[in-house]
């Protein structure tokens, strides 16, 4: 079984010169460090890289900090890895425009969740992969049998149903599964940790090894060739992309289970202001998103978690908990942020989405992408992603 560790890679900086000293590359470098404890050393790197600058266009810099950033990991010891970073990416958009798949050329990035996760498949796919795992960069692996608990059932069947991919926990830093009580008071209305809880809590519960889930977690998620190369993350949701896309694969009658057995230490780094307005903000968006989406596949069990936050009270609990956020940024006296607060009402207040159609047409585009690539390749790109 040919196998594949995608870890995206994520790096934010206003000039190139702030690369070596990205908390993201150290990151990068801690989880990939972390492969080598496994027992199983038969899988490829893919690690495809998002060179966020913020202070401009990247420009001939991207060449730049491509080399520098294959130093850095030749010197962690990496023989052999794919690093498909901003500078390749104008070229595989080419390649998908020559193949006519317009909806998915115009979607294939590396900015965003689903995008540059897209992207890794896309990469597997031209690898001829069988199994897709993804860790995220904020993670490290402990058990040497990760990739072995990993690969077990899948493509077979379980309870009567093909395992077409499978997800596992996040493990705390202090070994627990349960997520901490929050502590934001302005969330009181918005408690995702209270109702991802009792997903967990039914999860560790079960007998079995393998449960059907609500939920996945995207750094912990392996994937069947015969999955990917039909079902895509969703482009158009900004966030919630792991459990966005088990809805997905649900709608065409995959089926994906959570792995009890299946772990991995999650340490992120420390979760700023700034952070949980861009997650409440995101959350909006996806959860207005998924709401039509969810409308035309009743036969999904989304309870607790996410479908809590899928009722007609998404509505005020949305409206309540931006204006709650204001509230505590002019308490804090910082004006600017307060506006940022109300102005997650505008997802509330537009147009009502497409609900599948948009992510259906690109769905079409994307297997036939897939059908292309594997017979294609795309030797010649790939060759000068290798280090």
């Amino acid at each position: 079984m040919k196998k594949a560790v995608i870890i995206p890679i994520y790096l934010k900086f206003n000039q190139p010169d702030e690369l070596p000293y990205l908390e993201g590359l150290s990151l990068a470098k801690r989880a990939i460090k972390s492969l080598e404890i496994l027992e199983d050393q038969d899988f490829i790197h893919i690690l495809p890289v998002c060179f966020d600058r913020t202070g401009g266009n990247g420009g001939n810099s991207f060449d730049e900090m491509d080399r520098f950033l294959r130093e850095e990991l030749k010197n962690l010891g990496l023989q052999r890895a794919l690093i498909f970073s901003s500078q390749h990416l104008e070229r595989l958009r080419q390649y998908l425009e020559q193949i006519h798949v317009k909806n998915v050329y115009s979607l294939i990035d590396l900015k965003g969740f689903s995008k540059i996760r897209n992207t890794g498949l896309l990469l597997a796919q031209a690898l001829s992969v069988e199994v897709a795992i993804f860790i995220d960069s904020d993670e490290v692996i402990e058990d040497p049998k990760f990739l072995t608990v990993a690969c077990e059932y899948l493509n077979e069947k379980w309870n009567g149903k093909v395992v077409s991919g499978k997800g596992g926990f996040y493990v705390n830093p202090d070994g627990t599964i349960l997520l901490p009580p929050q502590r934001l008071w302005w969330r009181f209305l918005w408690n995702k940790t209270k109702w991802m809880n009792r997903v967990w809590e039914k999860i560790l519960s079960s007998k079995d090894r393998l449960v059907q889930s609500s939920m996945l977690l995207g750094g912990n998620l392996a994937l069947h060739r015969d999955l990917f190369r039909r079902i895509p993350f969703d482009p158009y949701i900004p966030r919630g992309e792991d459990t966005d896309y088990l809805i997905n694969a649900h709608y065409f009658r995959f089926s994906l289970f959570f792995d009890r057995a299946l772990r991995i230490k999650h340490l992120h780094p420390e979760r700023t202001e700034v952070y949980f307005l861009e997650e409440l903000r995101g959350d909006i968006e996806r959860f207005l998103y998924e709401r039509e989406k969810a409308k035309g596949a009743s036969h999904l069990g989304l309870d607790p978690y996410p479908g809590y936050f899928m009722r007609w009270t998404l509505y005020p609990k949305a409206v309540l908990t931006s204006l709650f956020l204001s509230l505590d940024y002019l308490w804090k006296k910082e004006w600017e942020k307060a506006k940022e607060g109300v102005a997650n009402l505008r997802f509330i207040f537009r147009e009502k989405n497409e609900g599948w159609l948009p992510y259906l047409t690109f769905r079409a585009d994307w297997e036939k992408a897939m059908t292309d690539i594997q017979r294609d390749g795309m030797n010649e790109m790939i060759e000068q992603c290798w280090i």
